[in-house]
C-alpha cells in the first residue's frame, strides 16, 4: 500500500522546503534571501554571467532575474553591462559592494551545510547527492513521458 511519509517525492520536497526556510532565515539575519545568496555565488564566480543564463542556473523565469537585479542594481550591489556584439544580452557584474558581500555570505552557506550533514559519513551524503542528481536527471529525461 502506497504510504506518503515513504514516498521519495513527498520526502525531499518536504525536506526541501524545510532547508530553504532555514537557510532564507539566517540570511535574513544578514539582511539577505536565499536566492540573492545563490546569484551573489553565480554572478560572483562568472563574471559577467548573463540575465538569461542566471536564471537558468537559479531555475526561475527571466522576469524574476530582472526584479532580483533591479533590486540588487539599486542596493549598489551588482551593474549590468550591455554586451558589446549583442547589444541585447545584459551581463551582470558584482560591484565593490557586492563583492564584499559575497565575502561575507558565501561562508553561511557552507557552515550551514556543516549544520544540516552533523553526524553523516561523507560517503553517505556523496550517495545522497549521486541519488538526488540522478532523480533530477529521470524527471528531466521522463518530462514528456509523464501522462
Amino acid at each position: 500500500m502506497f504510504r506518503l511519509e515513504e514516498c521519495v517525492g513527498f520526502i525531499t520536497s518536504t525536506a526541501s522546503k524545510e532547508l530553504s526556510d532555514e537557510f532564507n532565515r539566517r540570511l535574513l539575519l544578514k539582511g539577505s534571501t536565499r536566492v540573492q545568496w545563490i546569484a551573489l555565488y553565480y554572478i560572483g564566480n562568472e563574471k559577467g554571467i548573463s540575465q538569461k543564463v542566471l536564471a537558468d542556473k537559479i531555475n526561475v523565469k527571466e522576469s524574476t532575474i530582472v526584479r532580483l537585479i533591479d533590486r540588487m542594481e539599486k542596493e549598489g550591489i551588482v551593474k549590468r553591462e550591455k554586451e558589446e556584439t549583442d547589444r541585447r544580452v545584459t551581463n551582470i557584474f558584482l560591484t565593490e559592494k557586492g563583492e564584499n558581500l559575497k565575502e561575507e555570505l558565501l561562508p553561511l552557506g557552507e557552515k550551514f551545510s556543516d549544520d544540516i550533514t552533523k553526524g553523516i559519513k561523507q560517503e553517505h551524503i556523496d550517495i545522497f547527492n549521486s541519488v538526488l542528481r540522478k532523480m533530477v536527471l529521470n524527471i528531466n529525461m521522463n518530462v514528456d513521458n509523464i501522462t
